[in-house]
């Protein structure tokens, strides 16, 4: 996983600190899962190693950050439609992909993506 700069660590915690500040509209970020028992993630990096994964968490400022799902380390190997055998920092679920792709990482983190588990 790649290591964040001094610079884009400040950037982010402001990012963050900002999304938690402001009024989000009510249909806006709903975590959870779809009739089906899937959810969209944003996935903010992966790494085969989970300390790896567990490290680029709390460089972006722990599980407490990010939409309103929270972020956190996933097993891939837990979530249908993921590769197995990686660690992946994600924030999610979310109901809808418009949702999670509507959540400030995507603007934070430059590879951030948006990806449907189950």
């Amino acid at each position: 996983m790649k290591r964040l700069s001094r610079s884009a660590m400040a950037a982010l915690f402001a990012l963050a600190a900002a999304a938690i500040m402001s009024p989000v509209s009510a249909s806006a970020q709903t975590p959870g899962y779809d009739g089906n028992g899937c959810g969209w993630y944003i996935i903010l990096g992966c790494s085969a190693s989970r300390a790896d994964a567990q490290q680029t968490l709390r460089q972006l400022g722990g599980p407490m950050v990010g939409g309103g799902a929270g972020s956190r380390v996933l097993n891939t190997s837990d979530v249908d439609g993921f590769r197995n055998g990686f660690y992946c920092v994600a924030d999610g679920p979310y109901v809808s992909e418009a949702d999670a792709a509507s959540v400030a990482w995507i603007e934070a983190v430059p590879d951030a993506y948006v990806k449907r588990g189950c």
